[in-house]
């Protein structure tokens, strides 16, 4: 009796286990199948230097495959960013592991100090002109027709190499995301959109402050709808 349970359970797992690997073969109307939104966003230092901005706590999803309230959030998003055209036939098995975006996008970054940066950047003035802003994207694609892709083996910026912390941003078919590399006197809007779930972007400065070593540093980040995040970190820089 007892072995009949067990070989009964071990066909019934058999069977769930195909069930859950088997493939299928929907349409994708549009390229992103997943948006991602953390409960915060904040910021840390990396084992480089840099500063990370990325999302913490808890998360919640918006699939191509939900229902309800979520599903309604998800078509939303797709609409913002005109991903709508996409109908592709694709397969996978789980469930997609392509086109995961988050689903804040950031209008404006600026980073101030709490002491001289140096004789052009005195206390309390923004750092706008020395920081940049480094991140990957797949809106370039979208908005390309689904055409335009990147060579990150012939292209990859030199800025990326610096930072092991970026390889944490990519899923999937990298070479459908381009990569956003600005000052953050000169990226806008349009540049920030569709970021890495998780791995938001990095934040690199283009110079050394001339005195001081150590700076508190506060960083406010525009997530539109009238709100902005503001964070503080102190960065010793070498």
């Amino acid at each position: 009796m007892k072995r009949l349970i067990l070989i009964s359970l071990l066909l019934v797992t058999a069977l769930l286990y195909q069930s859950c690997d088997r493939a299928r073969y929907p349409v994708f109307k549009s390229y992103v199948t997943r948006y991602c939104k953390f409960e915060d966003i904040g910021i840390d230092t990396t084992k480089a230097g840099n500063i990370i901005i990325r999302g913490k706590g808890r998360v919640k999803h918006y699939s191509w495959r939900d229902e309800g309230g979520e599903k309604t959030t998800y078509e939303a998003l797709c609409r913002k960013h005109n991903d709508l055209t996409y109908n592709k036939k694709r397969e996978y098995h789980h469930r997609p592991e392509w086109g995961v975006c988050s689903a804040i996008d950031f209008r404006e970054i600026d980073v101030i100090s709490d002491k001289d940066f140096d004789s052009e950047h005195p206390a309390g003035t923004s750092l706008k002109d020395i920081v940049r802003f480094v991140s990957i994207s797949p809106k370039k694609f979208i908005d390309s027709g689904y055409k335009e892709t990147f060579n990150w083996r012939r292209n990859k910026p030199k800025i990326f190499k610096k930072e092991s912390m970026i390889n944490s941003m990519f899923h999937e078919e990298t070479e459908n995301y381009f990569p956003i590399n600005g000052l953050l006197k000169d990226i806008g809007k349009d540049e920030m959109q569709m970021l890495p779930e998780d791995t938001h972007g990095i934040l690199f400065f283009d110079k050394e402050p001339t005195a001081e070593k150590e700076h508190t540093l506060t960083v406010t980040i525009d997530i539109g709808e009238r709100k902005k995040l503001v964070r503080t970190i102190t960065k010793v820089f070498k």
